[in-house]
């Protein structure tokens, strides 16, 4: 079986996931990682279980010859990572959301289109059973005309962000805050689900916990939200409202999907289950494929992802290999319309005023 050769950028997730995934993959081969805060190398080597890792991302651009990049940075650093991978050649894999506006998605579609490689958004969160399974549903029509979605999330995080500092994410500056992180995720599958996109929204940012103070005294000071809620409308006439708080406290991961159409409606519960109500019947609960069961070596930290990380590998590893895009892969087209709507949310919440799209 043919291996492409992988390089990751950024040893966090990028460490922590994307390489043990893909090590554990028969169709990559992670060859190299690159630090791109110049950490310690075998804090680095035994997280990701990579033997070769760079201090400069550029450096293993340069000295590695790679099929596929991952770029898992900070968000603003995206874009200049993107276009000298394109520069030599390289199909990229880039981290959600894309970049820091559309200026920059712009330059990196142009940079694609010119090198002729692949452009990837990593929304394995599209390849989670209960999600496919919810595109299957509202597209075989039985929901009918989709009037309302309503999306919600809550995490309880509120003793991690006042007991941990928040780094990158905690700054706007640096593409932090929930709504790149997880609102990306949201928009997507939106889009992605319905065949369809904003068209306008009314928003809200907020910070919860804007400061972390550790044990010396220093402060950190956040400007990136760790809630946000959206009131909107799509080209296909449905109503939407998202919603994510981060800040909740002794509750458990809570993730609800609720799709009301004019003849049945759809639930879906933490990714995990699918509801389907149709002709004013009751809800019902809808089969889904088997999950995948992580190998017993991988970290635990990457299984927690396997069961839509390993199918989104496989699907693009198919794409490789035919160089036919998977159809449930998103590019960086998608990545630019999801940037749309990130852009007119942090426009809306800044002046308070519906954003047409």
């Amino acid at each position: 079986m043919t291996k492409f050769k992988v390089g990751i950028i950024g040893t966090g997730f990028g460490a922590k996931v994307h390489a043990p995934m893909m090590n554990f993959h028969e169709g990559f081969d992670v060859v190299a990682i690159a630090s791109v805060s110049r950490g310690n190398v075998e804090i680095a080597q035994q997280i990701s279980g990579v033997e070769k890792v760079y201090t400069d991302w550029k450096e293993m651009l340069e000295q590695e010859p790679l099929d596929v990049v991952v770029i898992a940075s900070a968000v603003h650093l995206h874009k200049e990572m993107t276009l000298a991978a394109f520069e030599k050649g390289i199909h990229v894999v880039c981290e959600k959301p894309m970049a820091l506006h559309l200026f920059e998605t712009e330059e990196m579609i142009h940079a694609r289109n010119k090198s002729g490689k692949l452009g990837l958004i990593n929304h394995e969160f599209r390849f989670l059973p209960a999600r496919t399974k919810v595109k299957e549903i509202i597209e075989s029509g039985v929901l009918g005309e989709i009037m309302h979605i309503r999306y919600e999330c809550t995490f309880p995080s509120y003793q991690s962000l006042v007991s941990n500092p928040r780094g990158w994410l905690g700054k706007t500056e640096t593409g932090g805050g929930m709504l790149g992180a997880l609102g990306s995720h949201m928009v997507d599958s939106l889009h992605w689900w319905t065949n369809s996109t904003f068209q306008e929204l009314f928003a809200a940012l907020t910070t919860h916990v804007p400061e972390y103070k550790d044990d010396q005294g220093n402060v950190e000071h956040r400007t990136a939200d760790d809630a946000y809620q959206i009131i909107g409308k799509l080209k296909n006439h449905a109503t939407v409202t998202l919603e994510l708080l981060s800040s909740a406290v002794q509750i458990n991961n809570s993730w609800r999907l609720e799709v009301f159409g004019n003849k049945g409606t759809l639930v879906m519960k933490n990714d995990e289950q699918v509801f389907l109500s149709s002709d004013n019947g009751p809800l019902d609960k809808v089969e889904l494929m088997s999950d995948l069961k992580a190998p017993d070596e991988m970290p635990a930290v990457a299984a927690r992802y396997y069961n839509g990380f390993n199918r989104a590998l496989d699907a693009l590893y198919e794409t490789l290999k035919s160089g036919k895009k998977h159809p449930n892969l998103a590019d960086f087209e998608n990545g630019h319309e999801t940037q749309r709507v990130l852009d007119a949310v942090r426009l809306s919440a800044k002046e308070g005023r519906k954003i047409q799209i």
